[in-house]
């Protein structure tokens, strides 16, 4: 008699008590995803099913359940069970940003790791550009200039700015990734001192210019400045001190 491809059971060792339990379970739980070939959406098997499975009590199950939510890898549907999470950068994000405001040296690690990827795909960037991303760009600054012009900060103009600079090498995770930096670094960062909204946007221009002048060392030179003057204000600005209240906001 054929047997159905959801009943052959894969080989898993079983697990015993070896300490931590939790964390073996959360690892056999994501073998177990792979092996099986759960695609987002699909549910996983019941808790008693996955501890017979494992060689473990129900109670490690659901601790490693709890555990790989918070993760973003599994999701529980009240009254439907537990399903596989589609891939997610905001749990990196809300630990990232927890880690960044307890170490302030992780935050300027995480610029100078934004300004060494930025440098060094800028040329592939120049390279793939479009019109419409060189228009969009142009359009963006543009935002920036008249909005520095009154004083004001323009953080979703600076969001997008550097969104654009990239989106043509077609390459979404690499584009998760700088949003999820950019958001991390602004929930985080000190107000900065002494740099105004017109700095900001003379940065941006910057890097524009060098970009259309087709120089890729020259676009390089131009972002590595402008993060440079990033990271002076946050090394000016130690983890004790209470910086004085600002009306803008410094992009980056």
């Amino acid at each position: 008699m054929a047997t159905r491809e959801d009943d052959v059971q894969p080989e898993f060792r079983r697990l015993g008590n070896a300490p931590p339990l939790h964390k073996i379970v959360q690892q056999e739980i994501r073998n177990y995803i792979l092996k099986q070939g759960l695609r987002p959406g699909d549910p996983l098997k019941p808790e008693s099913e996955l501890a017979r499975l494992f060689g473990v009590s129900r109670n490690s199950v659901r601790e490693a359940v709890k555990a790989l939510e918070s993760t973003g890898v599994l999701e529980t549907r009240r009254g439907s069970g537990v399903y596989v999470c589609h891939f997610s950068f905001t749990p990196l994000l809300d630990h990232l940003s927890y880690g960044l405001m307890q170490d302030h040296r992780a935050l300027r690690e995480l610029v100078a790791l934004r300004k060494t990827l930025e440098a060094g795909l800028v040329a592939d960037a120049m390279r793939a550009m479009s019109p419409t991303s060189v228009a969009a760009l142009r359009e963006n600054l543009d935002t920036m200039r008249r909005l520095a012009e009154q004083g004001e900060g323009f953080p979703e103009q600076d969001r997008q700015f550097h969104q654009l600079l990239f989106r043509d090498l077609d390459n979404g995770m690499l584009l998760r990734l700088f949003d999820q930096f950019w958001l991390a670094f602004h929930a985080v960062a000190p107000p900065p001192r002494g740099r105004t909204p017109m700095d900001a946007y003379h940065g941006h221009a910057a890097i524009l210019d060098a970009i259309l002048s087709g120089d890729p060392d020259r676009a390089r030179a131009a972002i590595q400045d402008h993060y440079i003057g990033i990271e002076s204000k946050l090394t000016e600005n130690s983890p004790t001190e209470t910086p004085p209240a600002e009306t803008t906001t410094e992009s980056g």
